[in-house]
C-alpha cells in the first residue's frame, strides 16, 4: 500500500510537471540515430529531443557543453548502457561553468548487470550545473554521483534498483532533491553525502534501501517534509560528530532503526506524546514498543511481558527496558531487517535488562553509539554481528551472553568479518561476567590492521572484570594463524585463535 500510493503520487507529479511550457528542440534524435553525435554537433544551449522508441538506444552519452537533453517521457523513452565497464552511461564533464538539463525519459543498464562493480548511471563533475526532472533511475551500481564543485537539482525522480547507491554526493557537490522516490537500493544506501557536499531533502521519499540516508565526514543534509520508511537498516546513520543533519522531525515508520550515529532525536516525529509517567507495561499500556519508549517520562522503566516482539527501536531517552528474562522475552527485528534497535549518540542511562536480542539471521541485533548497560541479555543468531559499538559510546554488558552470531551465508566469504561484539572509534566496554561463544569469526573484535581491517579505527578501551567466558569463537576457521592480538587475558598461547582482538 505504501508502496502504491508513492508511485500514484509520483504520476501525478509528472501529470502536473508535463504541463509545463517547454523550450521548443533544436535537433531531434530519430530510431537509429546517435544521441552522442546530435550532442557533438549541437550549439551551446541547444534542446536535443531523443523520439519515442519501443527499443532503449544503447549509448554512453559524454557531455561537456551546455544543453537540454529530453525525452519523450520516461515510459516511452530508454537509454541504456551499450558496454559493461566503468563508462558511465551519462558522464557530465564541467571542465568549465557548463548548465544541462536531464529530462523526461529513464536511463538504464541492462537487467541483471547492476550486480556487477562499477556501473554508474549519471556521473556529474567539475563545475556543472545540472537539473534532472521527470526521471527514472534505475539498475546501476550507483544511480547518480555528484562530485567536485558541480550543483544538481532533482526534481520528481525516481531512483530505484541500484545496488549500492542511488545518490552520492562527493567533495564540494551541492545537491537539492524535491519531490522524488529513491527505493531499492540493495547493499549500500538511498542517499549517501560525504566529503563537505551540501544535500537539502525536499518532500522526497527513501523507502526500502538497505540504509537510507547516511552522512559522513563534514557534510552537512538539512531535510524538510519528507519520508524515511521500511528501509533494512537506518532510517538516517549519521556517522561522524562533525556531519550536521537538520530539519523539522519527519516520519520514520517500519525501519530497522530510524536513527543511527550522531543522528539528533529531533529529526523524527514521536510515535507518541511523552507524557510524565515513570512506569509503563508493554502490551498493557501500549503494544508498540517505539510507541512505549517515545511517551515514558527519561529515566522512567518500561516492563515487557513475556512474549517475541517485532520491533524497529531508536533508544534516544534515559529508559530501562526490563524483560521477563532472555528466554521469556524476546525483541526481534522487524521482518527482513537488519537491526532490531540502535542507541543514539548523546544519549546516557539506557538500561536492558532481562531479554533476548535477534535479527533471526538478518544483520545486527544493535547499533550502539550511545551510553547503556545491558544486564541477563542474550544477543543470538545475528546475521552479522551481535553488537556493534562506535563513536563516543560507552556500553557495559554484564551477566550476558553473546552468541552464535554472523549467520548470513556472506560472512564465509573471506573479506567479511562476522562477530559477536565490534569496537571502533572511542568507544568503551566493560564486560562482566559473561560469556561470548560459538560466534562465526571473532568473538570480540576491535577495528584495526591487527585483526583483519584496511585501517585501524579504533583508539577506545576495553576492560573486563568478574568471570568472562569467551569461547567457541571462529567457527569458521578463517582467522587461524591470527592468535588473540592485544593486550587482555586471551592473548594466551593455549588459547584456539580467533576469539579476541584488540589493541
Amino acid at each position: 500500500m505504501v508502496k502504491w500510493s508513492l508511485i500514484t503520487m509520483l504520476s501525478v507529479l509528472v501529470a502536473v510537471s508535463s504541463g509545463q511550457e517547454q523550450p521548443p528542440c533544436t535537433i531531434t534524435v530519430q530510431p537509429g540515430q546517435s544521441i552522442q553525435e546530435a550532442i557533438d554537433r549541437a550549439q551551446e544551449g541547444a534542446v536535443i529531443c531523443v523520439s519515442e522508441y519501443n527499443f532503449p538506444y544503447m549509448e554512453h552519452l559524454t557531455i561537456t557543453k551546455s544543453l537540454t537533453l529530453r525525452g519523450a517521457g520516461r515510459e516511452k523513452t530508454f537509454l541504456t548502457g551499450k558496454e559493461i565497464g566503468d563508462q558511465p552511461i551519462i558522464h557530465i564533464k564541467g571542465d568549465r561553468a557548463i548548465e544541462v538539463v536531464l529530462e523526461d525519459f529513464t536511463e538504464s543498464w541492462l537487467p541483471g548487470s547492476e550486480f556487477l562493480p562499477g556501473l554508474f548511471g549519471v556521473y556529474i563533475q567539475g563545475q556543472a550545473k545540472v537539473t534532472i526532472r521527470n526521471m527514472e533511475i534505475r539498475r546501476n551500481s550507483y544511480g547518480i554521483v555528484v562530485g567536485d564543485t558541480a550543483q544538481l537539482q532533482l526534481d520528481n525522480v525516481y531512483i530505484h534498483w541500484n545496488t549500492w547507491r542511488g545518490l552520492l554526493a562527493t567533495h564540494s557537490a551541492k545537491v537539492t532533491v524535491k519531490n522524488s522516490l529513491i527505493v531499492d537500493t540493495w547493499f549500500g544506501g538511498g542517499i549517501m553525502a560525504v566529503h563537505s557536499a551540501q544535500v537539502t531533502i525536499v518532500n522526497t521519499t527513501v523507502s526500502d534501501n538497505n540504509k537510507g540516508l547516511a552522512v559522513t565526514n563534514s557534510a552537512r543534509v538539512e531535510i524538510q517534509e519528507s519520508r524515511f520508511l521500511n528501509n533494512r537498516g537506518c532510517g538516517v546513520g549519521v556517522w561522524t560528530p562533525e556531519a550536521q543533519v537538520i530539519g523539522p522531525p519527519q516520519e520514520f515508520q517500519g525501519n530497522g532503526a530510524d536513527l543511527c550515529g550522531y543522528a539528533p532525536a529531533s529529526l523524527r516525529k514521536p510515535l507518541a506524546s511523552q507524557t510524565e509517567k515513570t512506569e509503563l507495561t508493554v502490551p498493557g499500556d501500549y503494544a508498540n514498543l517505539q510507541e512505549a519508549i517515545d511517551a515514558i517520562a527519561p529515566g522512567g522503566t518500561i516492563t515487557i511481558a513475556s512474549g517475541t516482539y517485532e520491533a524497529g527501536l531508536t533508544l534516544w531517552k534515559p529508559l530501562t527496558l526490563r524483560g521477563a528474562g532472555p528466554e521469556e522475552t524476546t525483541l526481534k527485528a522487524l521482518p527482513n531487517r537488519g537491526l532490531v534497535g540502535s542507541i543514539i549518540a548523546g544519549v546516557a542511562g539506557i538500561e536492558l535488562e532481562n531479554l533476548a536480542i535477534t535479527t533471526e539471521g538478518h544483520g545486527t541485533a544493535l547499533s550502539i553509539s550511545g551510553q547503556g548497560r545491558l544486564s541477563n541479555v542474550k544477543v543470538f543468531e545475528n546475521g552479522f554481528n551481535g553488537l556493534e559499538i562506535g563513536g563516543p559510546a560507552i556500553v557495559e554488558v554484564h551477566n550476558s551472553t553473546i552468541s552464535n552470531n554472523g549467520t548470513w551465508p556472506e560472512c564465509s566469504m573471506d573479506w567479511v568479518i562476522c562477530n559477536g561484539i565490534i569496537l571502533s572509534e572511542q568507544a568503551q566496554l566493560k564486560l562482566t561476567d559473561s560469556v561470548i561463544r560459538d560466534n562465526w569469526d571473532w568473538g570480540i573484535i576491535a577495528v584495526l590492521k591487527q585483526c583483519g581491517y584496511p585501517d585501524d579505527a579504533f583508539t577506545g578501551s576495553v576492560s573486563f572484570e568478574g568471570t568472562n567466558i569467551i569461547e567457541g569463537n571462529n567457527r569458521w576457521g578463517n582467522q587461524k594463524g591470527m592468535g588473540n592480538p592485544g593486550n587482555h587475558p586471551w592473548n594466551n598461547p593455549s588459547v584456539p585463535d580467533g576469539q579476541v582482538c584488540l589493541l
